[in-house]
């Protein structure tokens, strides 16, 4: 089975959690080496194992999710207990990533924009925008009135600008993002506090990284290297590094075109 399309938040919890499963596979490798050949092979056994899980990891680029009918079980049952924008936002997000239906999702949250809930209206904006419609996203974005408080709108407004050419604009609402994020957090996901860590992680390096994008744009390498590496040095994981390209990108000549 393919692994299913997510962001890289996500896949980032996925894949940080792949290699705490293989670093405990390695620990009991260390044990039983420890007992059967003593401490010098034991500490090789560890250290070895560590490395190839880190490895491991890197290489690893998709997970597959359960199958589709365990799926749609666990669905029905949790939007037949819990009709919260949390939840909402969860099944319209498997919807979307594990079905493939998109205008089943959008039309489920759209349904529900009046509760002003700003994790379900990211999550709207978001599919909005991977499905090319911009635009459409920004005037639902604005009209909540969390926009300019929560860091996740104020980030998502950020790349949608970007995406529609207006890139000074999206860099002021990204900062605005990590300034808020610094002074009110991330709203909650109902995640595992452990997985919360990570996704803030993962949510500030992307918010960096998008950043970067766009002082690129503006042919600011200075500040386009300084938030490439600050959102890296979130980021375990080096296979999500973003780095510094000083050949001007598309997005670029879009925007110098456009003036």
């Amino acid at each position: 089975m393919q692994g299913v399309q997510v962001d890289l938040e996500v896949l980032y919890v996925q894949k940080i959690y792949f290699f705490m499963f293989l670093s405990t596979l390695t620990l009991f490798g260390f044990v039983f080496a420890l007992w059967r050949f003593g401490l010098r092979i034991g500490l090789l056994t560890l250290a070895s194992g560590l490395v190839t899980s880190y490895f491991a990891m890197v290489k690893k680029k998709a997970f597959a999710p359960p199958e589709k009918k365990i799926t749609a079980r666990r669905m029905a049952h949790t939007i037949s207990q819990d009709t919260s924008p949390l939840s909402l936002s969860r099944f319209a997000s498997q919807l979307y990533y594990y079905f493939h239906e998109p205008t089943q999702a959008i039309s489920l949250l759209e349904k529900f924009l009046p509760c002003h809930d700003p994790l379900l209206c990211t999550t709207l904006c978001d599919i909005l925008l991977k499905e090319g419609k911009a635009k459409r996203a920004l005037y639902i974005i604005r009209d909540n009135p969390h926009s300019q408080i929560d860091p996740l709108m104020l980030a998502t407004q950020g790349i949608v600008l970007q995406k529609i050419g207006k890139v000074p604009e999206a860099i002021k609402m990204l900062e605005r993002s990590l300034c808020s994020a610094k002074r009110n957090g991330f709203p909650d996901n109902g995640a595992h506090w452990f997985t919360k860590k990570l996704l803030i992680f993962g949510y500030t390096a992307s918010i960096h990284h998008a950043l970067a994008d766009c002082y690129m744009i503006m042919e600011d390498a200075s500040k386009a290297k300084r938030h490439y590496w600050a959102g890296n040095l979130l980021l375990f994981d080096v296979s999500l590094w973003r780095y510094y390209q000083p050949e001007p990108i598309d997005s670029a000549r879009n925007y110098n075109n456009s003036l």
